[in-house]
């Protein structure tokens, strides 16, 4: 059988090591074109390793397994006989092999039943140790009777106190023993470090080719839409394709997995697309916001977004593109054909106060329909260097471990959504590791091992560096240089991160200063609208604002602060002296009256009156 690059060495390496450590996606199913059937990693192994003359299995349930009922009268032979006599229950002097060669037997015993089998001349034995990760409790300190079986391994590995290295004892390969682990960390140090004996390989998910080769394989067995072929092109083109895309929006799942969207296929009611069949697998019975966005919706994204946020035009403009990428098809495809990355990533920079947070809400709504779907990431809540496990969950063994990660459990939650992770420059370096991950693969491990998928949603970074040393006078350019120079310095010599300005690219969007009175009196009496609804549906009067009352506030408020100046400008002169003047007066408060702000020098004024 010829296979994939970890298979290739994993045939070089059993001929010459005596033991090997796999990891992974060891748990996974494997095609074995021998056989014409799909295989258990251990099942792969005895099959195709037929260079070995006895082969066998271990674990703690079924006990030691043969490949072969021959392999078990051999092998009992060879024990009875190094031990002085028959072994109970053997099976080598019975005039038939016994058909079920299966039998319990501790661990300890059996590696040393193989150290026998190994000085057997002529015999080449395979032994494989299955579902190894469950043998110790604590791989970095194993209790007695672990150290036991563990020191009959080492001996076993090491071979006779004495070796003679001739030419003919180099050519002649010896046995093998294969750990087979679902992860490094559950086999104890103590078995390889230091030691040239042992290799360790890790398994890794089935690559595009052997992804593609599955669906290859069963599509026929696959209950998918069928797609529309190009103009000019020929029928057998739609099933080309149509793999060809499945084998990129599969990009990390197992066979297993492979396996499970075929039959996911043949359970719904529709036909579905692939990308609607795969978001279907990863995410549940959650249609895709992107789906229901149409060409009418996607021409008004400009007008929607400047609806909510005044002042940033060119902010705008970089959202509504990302938006109008993503729709098409075309996030990320300049790096990989895979679609796993997320929809879109931005770096919102800029001083307080000037639309970022407002921003990534309104794309939120237009996207998703709701605000909500905006989830918001304190970083400052993440700069201590283990802060990492807050967004994915502490490892096995530690509190907590049981609930999952924040960021994790937030994507599961809500798959397509935008994720807003605000004032990213307070986080620790070792949190921003993480996002490597997401903007690379678009996915997340959490500690239970659990993967959260980021392939459906929005991502966007906001941060105020560069503010405080932000240029006056009103040149765009010179403003925008900046905070761009003072982006790549925090990154690149303040982090020593520069990796992950790469990732975010030509994705650095800077919020220009509000300055302009006008626009900041209009910022100002959309942000007393609600006060004036409040007003109208709980005591049924209207709250009247003149124009000269609105400058007067933008007067009293701090450039500086962008809009949240004048937030604080509005709570200190308005909405201040307006609680005090309505609790005076909410017994006559009824419907139809209207409440009256006026200048009065450098105060307000406020009278009641009827309408």
């Amino acid at each position: 059988m010829t296979g994939p690059q970890w298979y290739t060495t994993l045939r070089r390496e059993a001929g010459i090591r005596p033991g090997i450590v796999l990891y992974g996606n060891t748990r996974d199913i494997f095609w074995s074109r021998d056989a014409d059937a799909y295989d258990t990693l251990p099942q792969l192994l005895v099959r195709s390793l037929d260079e070995f003359t006895l082969r066998a299995t271990w674990d703690l349930v079924e006990g030691l397994r043969f490949v072969d009922p021959k392999h078990a009268q051999r092998w009992d032979a060879i024990v009875a006989r190094r031990l002085g006599g028959p072994t109970r229950g053997a099976a080598y002097d019975v005039g038939e092999p016994d058909p079920t060669p299966t039998r319990p037997i501790a661990l300890d015993e059996l590696i040393g039943r193989y150290r026998l089998v190994l000085a057997e001349p002529g015999e080449r034995p395979l032994l494989i140790v299955d579902w190894s990760h469950l043998l110790v409790t604590q791989p970095a300190h194993p209790d007695p009777g672990e150290r036991q079986w563990l020191l009959r391994l080492g001996k076993a590995l090491v071979g006779e106190p004495t070796q003679v290295l001739t030419s003919d004892t180099l050519s002649r390969p010896g046995g093998l023993v294969v750990l087979v682990s679902a992860h490094l960390g559950a086999i104890p140090p103590i078995v390889y470090q230091g030691e040239p004996r042992i290799r360790l390989l890790s398994v890794p998910s089935p690559g595009r080719d052997l992804r593609r080769a599955f669906f290859d394989r069963h599509f026929d067995d696959l209950q998918i839409a069928a797609q529309r072929a190009a103009p000019g092109t020929i029928a057998h083109n739609s099933r080309t394709s149509t793999i060809e895309q499945l084998a990129d929006l599969t990009d990390q799942l197992t066979t297993a997995d492979l396996r499970q969207v075929v039959g996911l296929s043949r359970s719904v009611r529709e036909r579905l697309s692939p990308e609607r069949l795969l978001n279907l697998y990863r995410f549940g019975d959650q249609r895709s916001p992107w789906e229901e966005l149409d060409e009418a919706k996607l021409h008004r994204v400009r007008e929607v977004l400047r609806g909510r946020v005044l002042g940033q035009d060119r902010a705008v403009e970089d959202v509504a593109t990302m938006i109008v990428r993503a729709w098409l098809g075309l996030a990320g495809l300049q790096h990989s054909a895979r679609r796993v990355k997320p929809k879109g990533t931005l770096f919102f920079v800029g001083p307080t106060g000037v639309g970022k947070t407002e921003l990534a809400k309104a794309c939120a709504e237009f996207l998703f329909g709701d605000e909500a779907a905006c989830i918001r990431f304190d970083m400052s809540e993440y700069n201590h260097e283990h802060s990492d496990q807050r967004l994915v969950g502490a490892p096995p063994g530690y509190v907590g471990f049981e609930d999952g990660g924040q960021l994790t459990n937030a994507v599961r939650a809500r798959p397509f959504s935008v994720l807003l992770f605000d004032e990213i420059e307070k986080a620790h370096g070792r949190v921003l590791d993480k996002f490597l991950q997401i903007l690379e693969d678009g996915r997340l491990t959490d500690g239970r091992g659990e993967t959260a998928w980021f392939s459906e949603t929005v991502i966007i970074f906001t941060s105020n560096i560069g503010a405080a040393g932000a240029p006056a006078g009103g040149d765009p350019a010179a403003y925008e240089t900046h905070f761009r120079d003072r982006v790549e310095e925090h990154f690149v010599r303040g982090l020593g991160r520069p990796e992950l300005l790469n990732r975010l690219g030509d994705n650095i969007v800077v919020f220009q200063p509000v300055a302009d009175q006008a626009l900041r009196r209009d910022i100002l009496r959309r942000k007393l609208a609600p006060l004036g609804a409040h007003l109208r549906e709980r005591w049924g009067v209207e709250l009247r604002l003149p124009d000269d009352v609105l400058d007067q506030l933008v007067g009293q408020s701090r450039t500086e602060h962008g809009g949240r100046g004048l937030l604080n400008a509005v709570e200190r002169a308005l909405m201040n002296p307006l609680a005090r003047f309505l609790f005076e007066h909410h017994h006559q408060l009824r419907r139809g009256r209207v409440v009256t702000v006026e200048r009065a020098d450098d105060d307000l004024d406020f009278s009641l009156d009827d309408g």
